[in-house]
């Protein structure tokens, strides 16, 4: 991260620049805080904490989060069912109020919300911004769509399970989303990056939200989880994001009434059959894969294309990645910053290394005066993976691309749902006929033709119908 001498020195660029770099300025000096959970308005302690590091700089931390105690979990949906009984009651005029003046004071606080999302996230400007502006379009359209008299009654309690896939949008989208329906919410955000949770909390709660309709715990083992989940009065659950916390829930034992809405990350595979600019196919791909580091919820794992068309792809997808501009997100020609941690860059170490005979570029750590305290990497390309190997089938959400070579568009499409979707698969194509096959016959709960995988955006569920019965 540059330091602040640097910061305030940028003075050229665009008016948007200069804001967004006064806020960044403001968020490296904000005091550092403890944060505790939230239950019914009440600040909560356990007496044990941990910090939270930026993944642009470990020497920047943000203060302390609160380890949950046993029984957390049970006492805040006791505390948002007794809340639901009024919330449920309330007009949805008063309810979208409250949520419309939060509106308002998050696109007052642009720039600052943005400057939070690159250092707690390591998000480029770029990215940062497009996270705040898609959570102002999800909580619109949820206050929209209530407006217009949706049909159907709130349910109850929700929990909201999300990771650092979408460290705003997801969170805050469905939790909005799911309140302004007349729910009420328990949340447990990303360890790796709460903070800007919290500063919605905040505005929702000068908004005039009531104590006890939205609820966090932050929980730095993962432990609340599964009690949460498990609870008999909760009455739906979002799980968005990556990880063994989310994916686990797929597999409990759930009540045949318990609703459940799934935005977990997946490979949103890509197909490449004779586009009209193989070079744009590949920008595309490369935007895909790599925003946000390969993080993102929508982000690309994997290519196929056809054996005649994979050395013109392969060719522009290297032209592509080694233009990247990799290093502090802060920057407004960075590409790419970090990937959020030690445990991640682990992983992806370990990708590569028991990959090394099908690497045909990148996977390096990038240590310099910038990046050596957090942990940048060139992005992996693999080809010749194994069909049946993980790494073509299951994602791993660092910025690794598999590219997987196929006889024909039949067989294209067959190894497309033999993917881990996650929310989403496109192709690149300008035939109309490739194109029709592909809607036709893929899978995919969200499929996108001849754009980034990106245009579907984190929390795409998060609409207010999906909370009412």
């Amino acid at each position: 991260m540059s330091d602040t001498r640097t910061i305030m020195e940028l003075s050229e660029g665009t008016e948007e620049d200069r804001h967004y770099e006064g806020a960044l300025n403001a968020v490296l000096h904000m005091d550092k805080r403890d944060y505790p959970s939230y239950v019914g308005g009440l600040k909560v302690a356990s007496g044990h904490d941990y910090p939270v590091f930026s993944p642009v700089d470990s020497s920047i931390i943000f203060g302390t989060f609160q380890e949950p105690e046993d029984g957390l979990a049970d006492r805040a949906v006791k505390v948002a069912s007794d809340a639901f009984a009024a919330w449920s009651l309330t007009d949805a005029e008063t309810r979208v109020g409250i949520f419309d003046k939060a509106l308002d004071s998050i696109g007052r606080q642009r720039y600052r919300l943005a400057a939070l999302l690159t250092v707690c996230a390591g998000m480029t400007r770029d990215e940062a911004f497009d996270e705040v502006d898609r959570l102002m379009e999800v909580i619109d359209e949820a206050c929209q769509d209530v407006s217009d008299g949706l049909k159907g009654e709130p349910q109850g309690v929700w929990a909201v399970l999300t990771e650092y896939n979408s460290p705003l949008a997801a969170p805050i989208g469905y939790a909005v989303a799911a309140m302004v329906a007349g729910n009420t919410v328990v949340a447990i955000p990303s360890k790796h990056m709460p903070v800007p949770v919290y500063a919605i909390y905040d505005i929702l709660v000068q908004a005039g939200l009531p104590d006890g309709v939205y609820n966090i715990i932050t929980d730095r083992f993962d432990s609340t989880t599964n009690s949460l989940a498990n609870n008999p009065d909760i009455a739906g659950i979002v799980a968005a994001g990556s990880g063994d916390r989310l994916e686990n829930l797929m597999f409990m034992q759930a009540d045949e009434d318990l609703r459940f809405i799934n935005e977990l990350k997946g490979m949103n595979p890509i197909l490449v059959y004779r586009p009209s600019s193989m070079k744009d196919a590949a920008r595309k791909i490369v935007r895909s894969a790599f925003a946000y580091a390969g993080q993102r919820p929508d982000s690309c794992s994997k290519v196929i294309v056809t054996e005649g068309e994979q050395e013109q792809l392969l060719s522009a997808l290297l032209d592509e990645v080694k233009a990247l501009a990799i290093g502090d997100p802060a920057e407004s020609d960075t590409d790419m910053g970090p990937i959020v941690g030690e445990a991640k860059f682990r992983e992806f170490q370990g990708i590569v290394s028991s990959n090394a005979g099908c690497l045909v570029y990148g996977g390096t750590r990038i240590t310099n005066e910038c990046t050596e305290a957090g942990y940048y990497v060139v992005p992996a390309i693999l080809m010749g993976v194994s069909d049946e190997d993980d790494v073509c089938c299951m994602d791993s959400s660092l910025p690794i691309l598999a590219i997987q070579v196929v006889e024909d568009m039949d067989a294209a499409v067959d190894a497309v749902n033999c993917t881990e979707y996650g929310v989403c698969a496109g192709i690149m194509t300008k035939e109309s006929s490739a194109a029709d096959q592909f809607i036709r016959e893929v899978n995919a709960d969200e499929v996108f033709v001849n754009d980034p995988s990106i245009v579907i955006g984190p929390a795409c569920m998060a609409k207010a119908e999906n909370f009412l019965d």
